[in-house]
């Protein structure tokens, strides 16, 4: 669910921020802090839809991420993520500060034993030069998507996960991508519209590019290619398999609900 900010004039020529839900027809006096960021200190935050733990979890906020508050319901603020997703979150994930955090480096590879720390899960923003990091400004580029990619795998499925603690199918499309120097939206829905003008036939898919899938025309699942047929995606864990019927690793499943694949080149920046 998303969350619409308005602008209401009152008496005396002021005006009042509003957050309400967009079905909901009572209007919340936004919450105006003097500190207007919450920095994540946890390995990842969840983000609900709304200001309570049995509210359905939307994505996360990871490791030194500057949220934006746009309000506040006892230990609980309604943030805008950098990625511009907002929800919920509670309080004991980070702390209020009145400044954005000034991170140095991102944490991409895993360390010396394989593993991802996780108080420092892939994707965190550190301001040290931590094993399996990179300086925040840097990007590894297109050709690092698939081998970025398969550091994560085996990790678990987790929904609106986005780090090495657990990952759903957008989530690790988005990470990925993000520390590779590409930008894409949080679901897979909105993914698939972003490249929407990038649509390749599924035997001309090179590493990298994306596969779509489910019904009625409306998309629940994404994944990597790792050239034509093969897929590396989050079901269950991060996994390799195929979309060739004649491929021993093949997921028929997913064959049934194909909707199409796109070429993420043009967008990669050059």
């Amino acid at each position: 669910m998303r969350r619409i900010l308005e602008i209401f004039p009152i008496e005396s020529n002021i005006k009042l921020a509003y957050l309400f839900p967009r079905e909901s027809n009572k209007f919340l006096p936004m919450f105006q802090p003097k500190n207007n960021w919450f920095i994540i200190t946890s390995g990842a935050a969840p983000v609900y839809e709304e200001a309570n733990f049995n509210s359905p979890c939307l994505t996360e906020a990871v490791f030194g991420e500057s949220c934006q508050i746009l309000n506040q319901k006892n230990n609980w603020l309604c943030v805008k993520c950098e990625d511009d997703y907002e929800g919920w979150v509670n309080t004991f994930y980070g702390n209020i500060s009145p400044e954005k955090n000034n991170p140095t480096h991102r944490v991409v590879f895993p360390t010396e034993n394989g593993l991802y720390d996780p108080k420092y899960p892939f994707g965190a923003k550190v301001t040290e030069n931590l094993p399996g990091s990179i300086q925040i400004m840097d990007t590894l580029g297109l050709d690092q998507v698939i081998p970025v990619a398969e550091n994560l795998l085996n990790t678990p499925y987790k929904w609106g996960g986005k780090t090495s603690l657990g990952m759903d199918c957008s989530g690790l499309v988005q990470s990925v991508l993000k520390v590779c120097g590409l930008n894409v939206p949080r679901d897979s829905y909105q993914q698939q519209e972003y490249f929407t003008k990038d649509e390749i036939q599924i035997d001309q898919a090179e590493p990298g590019d994306l596969h779509f899938f489910g019904k009625d025309g409306k998309v629940s699942h994404v994944g990597f290619s790792t050239g034509g047929k093969g897929i590396l995606h989050s079901q269950g864990m991060v996994k390799e398999e195929s979309l060739d019927p004649a491929d021993r690793n093949v997921n028929q499943k997913l064959i049934d609900i194909y909707l199409s694949s796109h070429s993420i080149q043009c967008k990669f920046p050059s």
